[in-house]
């Protein structure tokens, strides 16, 4: 009989010339990542909102409806930041991610106030070939404002364990 073999998998071996991964440099890369989106995003929703037309119900209604659309690019950067101050230990990243996500939370709760009070108008005043459009926008718009809540309360609270100096968050 032959001596027991012990068979290593191929995965498991390292191979001439290979370079080890770094993972903290790798969550150091999605931190810049994500505040280039938060950059981008930023201006796309500033612009949204350039100039202001105040009590002007379409205007506000278009604005909002166009800055919820914009939103995923924010949202994308705040928690590529939020993620990579927990695994790359940068806190301030962390505190830049609950103070972002705080405010945009802040911004999405009185957006919806504003935008809740232009819907019945806008249903009411449209011509009939673009009430089914309009009628899609308001669902859009209403699902998205209830995500972007929940969303930004996790990313906010998270960034605030983080900032803190607490690793046993999940």
């Amino acid at each position: 009989m032959s001596d027991p073999k012990i068979v290593a998998s191929a995965r498991n071996q390292v191979h001439p010339g290979s370079v080890p991964r770094d993972s903290s440099r790798s969550w150091l890369v999605l931190g810049w990542i994500g505040l280039v989106f938060l950059t981008v995003g930023g201006v796309d929703f500033a612009l949204t909102w350039i100039p202001p037309n105040f009590g002007s119900p379409e205007w506000e209604f278009g604005t909002v409806t166009q800055s919820f659309n914009g939103l995923p690019i924010l949202l994308l950067g705040l928690g590529l930041l939020t993620v990579a101050s927990e695994q790359g230990e940068r806190r301030w990243w962390g505190t830049f991610g609950m103070v972002g996500s705080a405010g945009l939370l802040v911004w999405v709760l009185v957006g919806a106030v504003l935008w809740s009070r232009t819907v019945s108008l806008a249903l009411e005043t449209v011509p009939a070939e673009v009430e089914l459009d309009i009628q899609r926008s308001v669902a859009k718009t209403l699902v998205q404002a209830i995500a972007y809540t929940l969303a930004l309360s996790y990313l906010a609270w998270r960034g605030w364990t983080l900032g803190r100096g607490s690793r046993q968050v999940d």
